[in-house]
């Protein structure tokens, strides 16, 4: 299981630089949330990442190793005339769904798909399909004061 150690959205970086060598997306970009998609000049298409939170369990170990689940929303952008908006959600699935991504001599994954908690939308022209997928980590924390 991938350990967080300094940076806890440390999987957007992975994440982006595996989605970007999808044949015919032109571009990764890192959002902050929903309402920045339809406010942005983007080059189509493209993927939007997410953060979209964690689950945490119920016991954590005294709190001095915590398991979490981080949900990341991979939303592929796309100008609606396109016609090809099938075939790229296929290609991010299969490119990431059971996945282990490379991070630096460390592997982030199994990323798992998950319901999606909002549903596709247009806007101005513009597609926006969104997927959710889910990786579980941990952080080790010391104990004491």
């Amino acid at each position: 299981m991938f350990e967080i150690t300094d940076d806890y959205f440390v999987a957007e970086e992975a994440l982006a630089d595996h989605l970007i060598n999808i044949t015919g997306i032109k571009r990764v970009y890192k959002s902050r949330e929903i309402a920045d998609l339809s406010e942005r000049s983007q080059g189509t298409p493209c993927i939007h990442l997410i953060y979209h939170g964690d689950q945490l369990p119920e016991t954590a170990n005294g709190g001095a190793l915590m398991q979490i689940k981080q949900t990341w929303l991979v939303v592929l952008a796309s100008k609606t005339v396109q016609k090809n908006q099938g075939e790229l959600l296929t290609a991010i699935i299969k490119s990431l769904a059971g996945k282990n991504i490379a991070l630096g001599t460390n592997n982030i994954g199994p990323w798992l798909r998950t319901n999606t908690p909002i549903k596709p939308s247009f806007n101005k022209g513009f597609s926006y399909y969104p997927l959710a997928f889910t990786c579980q980590m941990r952080i080790k924390t010391s104990r004491g004061i």
